[in-house]
């Protein structure tokens, strides 16, 4: 089974994601509500992290940190798993999401297009 973690300040999309992705044997745990919770957890060895294979990071974040910039402080920490930056708003420049090696989706989501787009990120 893929584990997904998700950054995610809107409960309603974080639950969307969840069982979207549910129907298609994902799993998406742990929900982080802000990019320093999200941080923190990550670096800090949160169990339910460890278990994750992708993490998936909406770029307009309360808390002062965005979904880019919470990639960069990840990337920068060691974090190698694979990053998926979504929004609902225009998407980031390419060089933003390189400088990160991260990859974009946009929403709202298509669930087949973001199971395809997980899957492919694994390999």
């Amino acid at each position: 089974m893929i584990r997904v973690a998700y950054v995610e300040d809107e409960p309603a999309i974080a639950e969307l994601l969840r069982s979207g992705l549910d129907l298609f044997g994902m799993e998406v745990n742990p929900i982080y509500g802000d990019g320093n919770e999200a941080y923190n957890a990550i670096i800090g060895g949160d169990p339910l992290i460890a278990e994750c294979d992708v993490l998936i990071i909406d770029i307009r974040l309360p808390g002062g940190m965005t979904g880019l910039e919470l990639g960069a402080k990840l990337r920068e920490a060691g974090e190698a798993r694979p990053i998926l930056i979504v929004s609902a708003y225009q998407p980031p420049a390419r060089s933003e999401l390189e400088a990160i090696n991260a990859h974009f989706m946009p929403k709202p989501f298509d669930f087949a297009g973001i199971v395809q787009k997980i899957q492919n990120l694994l390999g």
